[in-house]
C-alpha cells in the first residue's frame, strides 16, 4: 500500500538515479529537470519527491537576505512536475510550495493543471513544437511562404552549414553578437551545457557559413527523449542580412525528417522572434509562469515579478 507522503529532499539527500530514472521515462520528461542539466544550471537544487519517486519536482533555490527563494535558471524553460500526477497530488505539491517558500518564480510544463496552482500569480506563455514524423518535403511544404523564400534565397547566396564549431568558439561568437547587458554567468554556463551535450553525444552546434567563408549564425541544439531544443543562437549582422538562421533550421529539420522528435523552439515573448518560429508552421503548447510574493515590506518591493 502506498504511503502518499509528500517529501522535501536537500540536494544532498536525492537519490540521483532513481530521480533520473523517473524523468527519463515520463511522458512529459523535459532534459532541463535531469540531475545533469540542473547540475550545470541551478546555483543549487532541492526536491520535492512523492513516495519512492513516483512523483518528482525540482526546486531550483537561491539565498538572499537570508530569505530562501525558488527561482527560474537560465536556459530551463519547463519544469515541474514529473511524471504528470493526477491533480489532486498536483494540488499537494502546490501547497507545499506555497506553505514553504515566500517567494517564487518558476515555471510549469506544458501538462501541468493550471487549476492546481490557484495560490499563485499564473501568466500562460507559448511554446512552439514542431513534429519531426514525415518526409522532410511534407513538413517543408507547410513553412509558411517568407520561410521558403528566405530559405532558397539564403542558399542561392551561397549559406553553407557545417557542424565543425566547437563550444568555445560559439560562446566566444555568441558574447559579440549580444547587444544587451548579459552576465558572464549565464556565458559560462552555456559553455558547460554545450561542453555536456557534445560530451554526451546529444548536442549539436550548426553553424552557417557566409559566401565569403565567416561565421554569420550558429544555432546549439540539445536532444533528449522525444525533443530536439533549439536552445540558443546567434547571428552576426551579415547573418541577418542573409536571414542564415532560417537556413541552419531548415538544415535540422532536413537532417532529422521521419526522426518521430519533436523540434522544440522553446517559444519567444519578443513577437518577432515568435513569428520567426511560426513561419516553420509550427504547433503551439502552452505552459504557465508562477509567481509568489509574500516577503514583508521592504523586501516584497525589491523582489518584484520581472517576467
Amino acid at each position: 500500500m502506498k504511503d502518499n507522503n509528500l517529501h522535501y529532499l536537500k540536494y544532498n539527500d536525492i537519490d540521483f538515479l532513481k530521480w533520473d530514472q523517473c524523468i527519463g521515462n515520463a511522458p512529459n520528461s523535459r532534459v532541463y529537470a535531469t540531475s545533469g542539466y540542473l547540475d550545470r544550471t541551478a546555483e543549487l537544487w532541492d526536491a520535492l519527491v512523492w513516495n519512492n519517486y513516483e512523483y518528482v519536482m525540482p526546486l531550483p533555490v537561491k539565498k538572499k537576505w537570508g530569505i530562501r527563494y525558488i527561482y527560474q535558471p537560465y536556459f530551463c524553460q519547463q519544469l515541474g512536475i514529473f511524471p504528470p500526477p493526477p491533480v489532486e497530488i498536483q494540488l499537494r505539491f502546490a501547497d507545499e510550495l506555497a506553505n514553504r517558500f515566500k517567494y517564487l518564480q518558476y515555471q510549469l510544463n506544458s501538462r501541468m493543471n493550471p487549476d492546481a496552482f490557484k495560490r499563485f500569480e499564473l501568466k500562460q506563455r507559448v511554446n512552439y513544437i514542431l513534429p519531426l514524423h514525415e518526409p522532410y518535403a511534407a513538413i517543408a511544404s507547410q513553412y509558411k511562404r517568407n520561410a521558403r523564400y528566405h530559405i532558397s534565397n539564403g542558399y542561392k547566396k551561397g549559406i553553407r552549414i557545417v557542424n565543425t564549431l566547437d563550444s568555445g568558439k560559439y560562446v566566444e561568437l555568441k558574447k559579440q553578437q549580444v547587444e544587451r547587458d548579459v552576465s558572464s554567468e549565464s556565458f559560462k554556463m552555456l559553455g558547460k551545457l554545450i561542453s555536456w551535450g557534445q560530451t554526451t553525444g546529444n548536442g549539436l552546434i550548426l553553424a552557417a557559413i557566409s559566401p565569403t567563408n565567416d561565421v554569420c549564425g550558429a544555432a546549439f541544439f540539445l536532444r533528449y527523449a522525444t525533443r530536439l531544443i533549439y536552445l540558443n543562437s546567434f547571428s552576426t549582422p551579415e547573418g541577418r542580412r542573409l536571414k542564415a538562421m532560417y537556413v541552419i533550421l531548415d538544415e535540422i529539420i532536413r537532417k532529422n525528417e521521419k526522426s518521430g522528435l519533436l523540434l522544440d523552439f522553446e517559444g519567444s515573448s519578443v513577437e518577432g522572434i515568435a513569428a520567426f518560429f511560426r513561419s516553420f508552421n509550427p504547433a503551439e503548447e502552452a505552459y504557465f509562469h508562477l509567481y509568489l510574493n509574500k516577503l514583508s515590506f521592504p523586501f516584497n518591493l525589491l523582489k518584484k515579478d520581472k517576467t
